[in-house]
């Protein structure tokens, strides 16, 4: 065998050897595994109802800045009030309300207030009325079955008179409520101004209209398509009599599946 055949094979052989324990090595090292198990707090860490999706509270108190409400509330079935914040809107000390979701936050600082919320919930929907669909505008129209009648009457009322709204093919406000039978189950075309919305509550946008005709009738349009308060928009949808949804959400009349075309 050559002399450079002789010094070159131990060479290699050396470098075989090395390459093969490297990959025993690899092959063998233990895998350090990560954890991955998001760790489960106790039921009594934070109130159960907040894995639903719809929470009712009642208000105990409220801490109001230029911007934002920081209010304290009570939930059924659970023990402890806890506290929550909103955008500003008009609510009452011991009213009952609705609102869906909630981001929890800990250590939260108000400067306002000088204060840190150990734990607060950032609510980015709408607080709802438990009674909230009740109409006064609507004066016995429709007979409610006895599941269905509010005996307390209230009405987000809007803060100045609505102009009057006239689009061609769309029918005033006033005219629905004063025939309800004769619109019972048909689409309308009804054009307004967005007095208020509820976003994605059970699977819908809550749009309240008004037109000018009759102000104080809070008419409300389910529908998949978001507008912004407001906005005037003619908008196409079926007219439903004694709708009950559950959770406080019932109507004597409301519009569904509403689509809006301008």
């Amino acid at each position: 065998m050559p002399t450079n055949t002789k010094l070159i094979m131990p060479l290699l052989i050396a470098g075989f050897l090395s390459l093969t324990a490297c990959k025993d090595e690899a092959k063998y090292t233990p895998i350090k595994k990560t954890n991955t198990t998001i760790p489960v707090k106790e039921a009594t860490s934070e109130p159960k109802s907040f894995k639903d999706d719809l929470h009712t509270v009642k208000v105990n108190e409220i801490l109001k800045t230029d911007k934002y409400l920081y209010i304290n509330v009570t939930e059924k079935g659970v023990v402890d009030p806890f506290w929550i914040a909103t955008r500003i809107m008009d609510i009452a000390i011991g009213e009952t309300y609705f609102y869906k979701g909630g981001l929890l936050k800990t250590n939260f600082e108000s400067k306002e207030y000088n204060r840190v919320f150990k734990k607060i919930y950032l609510i980015s929907s709408n607080l709802v009325l438990a009674n909230h669909a009740s109409n006064p505008g609507l004066k016995n129209k429709v007979k409610p079955s006895a599941k269905n009648t509010v005996t307390k009457k209230v009405v987000a009322k809007s803060k100045r008179p609505q102009k009057n709204i006239v689009v061609k093919g769309s029918i005033k406000i006033s005219e629905l409520v004063k025939n309800i039978k004769k619109y019972a189950g048909k689409t309308v075309q009804i054009s307004g101004t967005c007095t208020k919305i509820n976003a994605g509550i059970m699977n819908r946008n809550w749009i309240h209209l008004k037109d000018g005709s009759k102000d104080d009738y809070d008419l409300v349009v389910t529908s998949n398509e978001f507008v912004k308060e407001g906005t005037v928009i003619t908008i196409k949808a079926v007219v439903t009599l004694n709708k009950d949804f559950g959770a406080g959400y019932k109507y004597d009349i409301i519009l569904e599946e509403g689509t809006i075309i301008h």
